[in-house]
């Protein structure tokens, strides 16, 4: 099959396609003839190695984490996806296993869900990754619950847009930071109160919007873009902060809010995935939540895709057609 791979940790030079093995499924896992693959900031992180104490690297190595396609074969004890269905899932790359960017992937059913008929492979392919670390954030950490007011910092990239949409079907109420850019587009989404982070007035702004500080404050960037974010909490309040893997970010500071009687916590999406996405699939199917902006590059411009990203000037979704 055709597939990217690395054959060592290193910058987007080190991308290069490769005719590799078909992989077979095994036990309990099912294989995936990819149409389209996401690109997350997850996978230039995992290209220079920053994921070496989650998952042991072998070369040649597949990267992607998320992928849309079809069902080609299942392993012993899958029975209930006959072959053609239309799935997307999280790949296994998190376990050490090849990624999406490859015309096959096997999978774990257990991550496996069936696609909504709303949807196209591209937009299905956008989905995982993000959504499940907006869920993870909000309602696996946050706790959170109908009324809560919830802060997500970053609400134009992909994960804040999740998080702002799940926050609105939960009962929620919404800020959320953006460029300037992206407030009409956050406040479509479901956010009451749009901030630009650019202007320096998060704290002010939100004060006013809630003057007893918001229950739960969701920091989807990480790297102490979110100044004093301790200080837009109320009493008793949380900081959950997606887990980035950037160098030199170390998270929120947990004794510090430990002693001012705030709660801390750090996000990430949990394998397998399929439970939560399968909730994420319905409220897609339900038209109560939409995936994000995206722009769809062929599979030989992983490169760009990934520099776009590290650099900070993708704009929108970066997914990778691998097959037509």
């Amino acid at each position: 099959m055709r597939a990217v791979v690395i054959e060592r940790i290193g910058g987007a030079e080190v991308l290069q396609l490769a005719e590799v093995e078909r992989p077979q499924p095994g036990p309990g896992e099912v294989l995936v003839r990819v149409v389209c693959a996401g690109v997350n900031p997850a996978d230039w992180k995992c290209r220079e190695g920053l994921l070496g104490g989650f998952l042991e690297y072998r070369f040649p190595f597949v990267l992607g984490f998320d992928l849309a396609g079809t069902v080609a074969a299942v392993g012993q004890g899958v029975e209930d996806l006959p072959l053609g269905t239309r799935v997307f899932a999280q790949s296994d790359v998190g376990a050490g296993k090849w990624g999406s960017y490859a015309e096959y992937a096997c999978v774990s059913r257990a991550s496996m869900v069936r696609m909504p008929e709303n949807l196209d492979f591209a937009a299905a392919a956008a989905v995982p990754t993000p959504a499940l670390a907006a869920w993870a954030g909000l309602f696996d950490e946050g706790a959170l619950r109908p009324g809560m007011k919830v802060l997500v910092h970053g609400g134009g990239s992909a994960v804040g847009g999740f998080a702002i949409q799940f926050a609105r079907c939960a009962g929620a109420r919404i800020a959320a930071t953006c460029s300037q850019g992206n407030l009409l587009h956050v406040q479509a989404l479901g956010a009451e109160c749009a901030i630009d982070y650019r202007a320096g007035a998060i704290a002010p702004t939100l004060c006013h919007w809630a003057p007893e500080g918001v229950d739960l404050v969701l920091d989807c960037i990480g790297g102490g873009s979110l100044p004093d974010a301790l200080d837009l909490l109320r009493d008793g309040g949380m900081l959950v902060a997606i887990l980035t893997l950037t160098p030199g970010d170390s998270g929120p500071d947990h004794a510090k809010a430990a002693q001012r009687g705030l709660r801390t916590a750090v996000a990430y999406s949990r394998m397998p995935s399929g439970e939560s996405l399968e909730r994420i699939a319905a409220l897609l199917a339900a038209g109560r939540v939409r995936a994000p902006r995206l722009e769809v590059l062929p599979l030989a411009d992983v490169a760009t895709a990934h520099e776009r990203l590290q650099q900070g000037r993708a704009r929108t979704k970066q997914v990778l057609l691998v097959a037509d």
